[in-house]
């Protein structure tokens, strides 16, 4: 019984780590979102030190050396940089939240058994479209006014970049960490093969809502899990039901963005120019200031020693970014994990952190259904960043746990790899 309630909240806890509309402890402090996550993570913890001590196994985290030894120093590297801080308050906070959320899952996934896992995945990826879901139709009311709802624990004000309101995020206040998210949800929904119409009407209509984000970093990821999937695990190179799944939301966004546009209700020649724009750099030209910071991230990390070995300080680009909304706030960053990561952490610290995220898992002879996510991650963090995300540290240990299975054995195409 307490396994199965343990199991309900490791389902919880996945399935809800992305939201951050919710701000649990909005009365209690205002320096940090006490988010779902946060409170069923201390919850889970204090679970496994009274009653599932004895079943934690770290195995398949210790024996593999090429992760564990990246990977250590990638956090020893945040350590010294947040030491040697320009900010050495907000690097700490970033440092003790990205400790936590790596603690947890990996004490979730040591805990967890094999067997148990898939179900679990399965669970947390049905419950957690559905509260996306719910979230985007609490939005879509919020824009037409039929609802109106002004409190500090709950935020319902759709994203309104863009000139396309509402720019849809379910759970999440931004739409590209909504984009990967439902992503990971809608892939695990795809490969455990359920041949049940309520789960397809599922992952159609989360391939909608992915779509309908408007969010290019979350399109290069779609496209790029999608080819990478196809390539590695799929028997044929045309999948009729795939190409379905694909083309059905497509052309429905298609047709009701056209529909949209002739009743004035947005405007799709901004909505492009906005998008796509590299002519100016302005609020209105996203994609050149995504340009603009990346290349100030790679000054910054290139204009001296000290800066290029420790970095600027975890988590305090911020302080260095110029021409956009964000700059000087501590929303503000370079856009990009991988500069980010060399401005703040140094170059070592990149290094670490290319091996076991992308570079390892790539080169490694043993495989599982897991790579595909990695791979598209690597290249959706060119122009974003999901440090501060739990499912994307989730996502890559969720591989490595994976691949500790398969191991000794060969892997078939499904969810049990």
């Amino acid at each position: 019984m307490i396994r199965k309630i343990d199991n309900y909240l490791a389902t919880l806890i996945i399935a809800t780590a992305g939201i951050d509309r919710i701000n649990i402890g909005a009365t209690i402090t205002d320096s940090f979102l006490m988010t779902p996550f946060l409170v069923l993570s201390i919850i889970y913890l204090i679970t496994r030190i009274i009653f599932f001590t004895k079943s934690i196994n770290m195995g398949w985290l210790l024996k593999n050396q090429i992760f564990l030894i990246s990977f250590l120093i990638f956090i020893i590297t945040l350590i010294t940089s947040s030491i040697f801080s320009s900010d050495i308050l907000t690097s700490s906070k970033r440092l003790v939240l990205i400790n936590f959320i790596l603690v947890s899952f990996i004490l979730m996934l040591s805990s967890i058994k094999h067997e148990h896992l898939d179900q679990i995945l399965f669970n947390a990826s049905v419950l957690g479209s559905l509260v996306f879901l719910t979230f985007n139709f609490l939005l879509l009311l919020s824009w037409i006014n039929i609802i109106a709802l002004e409190s500090p624990f709950l935020n319902l004000e759709p994203d309104t970049i863009a000139y396309y309101v509402p720019r849809l995020g379910g759970f999440s206040n931004d739409v590209n960490r909504a984009g990967f998210i439902l992503s990971f949800f809608t892939y695990i929904l795809w490969i455990s093969k359920k041949n049940d119409l309520q789960i397809n009407i599922l992952i159609i209509t989360n391939i909608f809502m992915i779509m309908s984000t408007l969010s290019r970093s979350t399109y290069l990821f779609l496209f790029v899990l999608t080819i990478s999937y196809i390539l590695m695990f799929q028997k044929h190179l045309i999948n009729i039901k795939m190409i379905f799944f694909i083309l059905l939301p497509l052309l429905s966004l298609f047709m009701l963005t056209i529909r949209l546009d002739s009743l004035n209700i947005i405007q799709l020649d901004e909505v492009l120019e906005e998008r796509f724009s590299f002519n100016n750099i302005s609020n209105s030209g996203s994609a050149a200031i995504h340009i603009a910071l990346i290349k100030q991230g790679f000054n910054l990390a290139i204009s001296n020693l000290k800066i290029f070995i420790l970095g600027v300080g975890h988590g305090v680009s911020y302080l260095f970014t110029t021409g956009y909304y964000w700059s000087g706030s501590k929303y503000g960053n370079f856009h990009s994990q991988y500069i980010s990561i060399f401005a703040e952490n140094g170059f070592l610290s990149l290094i670490s952190f290319i091996i076991f995220s992308v570079l390892f898992p790539l080169l490694s002879s043993r495989k599982n259904i897991f790579l595909p996510i990695l791979i598209g991650l690597f290249f959706f963090n060119i122009f974003y960043q999901l440090s501060s995300e739990p499912l994307y540290w989730f996502a890559i240990l969720l591989y490595y746990k994976k691949l500790d299975k398969v191991s000794n054995r060969s892997y078939t195409l499904s969810l049990n790899n």
